[in-house]
Formats: C-alpha cells, structure tokens, sequence
C-alpha cells in the first residue's frame, strides 16, 4: 500500500496500490438527474431541487435527485438523509441505495457500505457503478478475485469504462498478473489515447517486471500528453530512487505532492529519502 523495486512484490505492490487506488475510488453519487429547461429562473441546481422537494414531498425521485446535487457540493451530511428519505418513501430505489453506500465508502463505514451496495446490486444488477465500489472495497481487503469479478461485472454494462479499468489494472498488478494488468490499461488506450494515467500505470507494471527504461519511456508518454500526472513524477521518483540518485528522487515526489497532496506513497518516500 517501502524501498521500490528492491521489496519484496507482493509488499510494494499492496503500499502502491492503496495508494493510487484509493484516487481511483468512483464514488458516482447519482447521475441521473434529470433534464430541465436551459433557461429556468433557478441559477443553481440546489435551488431548483429543493424548491422540487418542497412542492412533493413525498416523491422519492426528488429527494433523490436532491441528494445527488448535494453531494456534487461536497454537503453528505444532508445527501445522506435524502437518500434515506427517498429509501423511506420507495424501498426499491436501488440508485438511492447505492448513494447511501457510496457516502458511507467516502467515510470509511465499509462495513455499512458493502451492505448498502449489496442491496443495490440485489435491486438492480445492472448497476455498474455499485460494481465498482465493492470491487474495490475486495480490492482493498485484498480479495483480488472478488474484486476482479465486480470489475468485470461492471465492465459488462459499461464496457469502455476508463477508471473502472484502471482499477481492474491495479488488482491484476497485485495479483501478479502483469500482462493482464498491462491489457486492462491498454484497453482504454485503445478509445482514449490521451489517458495519460494508463501510461503511468503501465509504467508502474514495466517497474516491477524490472523493466526500468520501458518504466521511464510510459512515465515519459504520460507526462508529455498531460504534465500534471502526479502518478507519473512518483513512478519517475522511484526510478531515481533505485537508482541512488536520491535529490532527483526528491525533486520527482515534492512535484508528485504538489498535484496530489494525498498521495501517500510519495509523501512517505519524500519522508524516508530526507531522513524523517
């Protein structure tokens, strides 16, 4: 979840992984609000649902809907009793449900989000993003198969699903199935050439076959269609770092840390090389 490539794999792999993983997390509060009129008086989709939950108080799909622009606002607290209220008023709603989960998983209620995606899955199996979610709940608790299975499952309904894909990537990584993992990432390459991430991660899989200039030739192609690629500067950093050159490796994880501030991997890394 670690020197880089000197550790044991199965060691660097899990420290990698969570990670990155943990960015790749797709909690998707609901995206099925549904369309209205470009020119309405209301300026902020808040507004217009909360006004919508007042005049029908008792239509599960507004408070749906309702919870679902609070998220995108960062305000769960109140999204989560939304959903709830839409779960009181129509049990069935399986999205709802999925939501209640999703904001669970975002504060580290596992236990409470792998029932609530349960549940969703139960009501609608069909339901890529609730996939998803538990594949990585397994993935996390290093249950590869199972997550490779909610992947796949997820895949089946939403098959050209860049991060789902990614994170299929990473858990085949872990598993030690490293051309597999290379095919996830290749698979959005083949509709996205632009995903810059794809090349870090396939660089990452390059670093553990010990295959360190085709490492720093994906890292390379990552950087070049998207200099922001924070995975891309910590992969970079681990090179340097294996290779002694230890103030390059510094300089890779402090830029890593200035995109991604919770990139753990590189923060401990930066800790470990100045000594802290």
């Amino acid at each position: 979840m670690d020197s880089a490539v000197t550790d044991s794999p199965s060691k660097a792999n899990h420290n990698f992984s969570y990670a990155s993983a943990i960015f790749l997390l797709i909690i998707t509060l609901g995206l099925a609000i549904s369309t209205y009129n470009r020119n309405s008086v209301w300026s902020r989709p808040t507004s217009l649902w909360s006004d919508n939950v007042e005049k029908s108080p008792m239509k599960a799909r507004a408070h749906y809907n309702y919870a679902t622009v609070l998220a995108g606002e960062n305000r769960l607290e109140e999204a989560l009793a939304e959903n709830n209220k839409a779960i009181e008023l129509y049990p069935y709603y399986a999205k709802a449900h999925f939501n209640v989960g999703a904001i669970y998983h975002k504060w580290g209620r596992i236990d409470e989000a792998l029932e609530k995606y349960k549940i969703a899955l139960e009501l609608k199996p069909d339901l890529a993003e609730a996939h998803n979610n538990l594949g990585f709940i397994y993935y996390s608790g290093a249950q590869f198969e199972k997550a490779v299975e909610e992947y796949r499952l997820s895949l089946a309904v939403r098959p050209n699903h860049a991060k789902t894909y990614l994170n299929l990537g990473l858990a085949y990584r872990d598993m030690g199935r490293f051309e597999e993992s290379i095919s996830a990432y290749n698979s959005i390459l083949k509709t996205r050439p632009d995903f810059a991430q794809a090349y870090a991660y396939i660089g990452d899989v390059k670093m553990m076959q010990g295959m360190t200039d085709e490492a720093i030739g994906e890292y390379s192609k990552a950087l070049s269609i998207n200099p922001a690629t924070a995975e891309a500067y910590l992969g970079l950093g681990k090179v340097f770092e294996q290779q002694g050159r230890l103030n390059d490796a510094a300089e890779q994880y402090r830029t890593a840390l200035k995109l991604r501030p919770d990139l753990n991997e590189a923060n401990e890394r930066l800790s470990r090389i100045m000594g802290g």
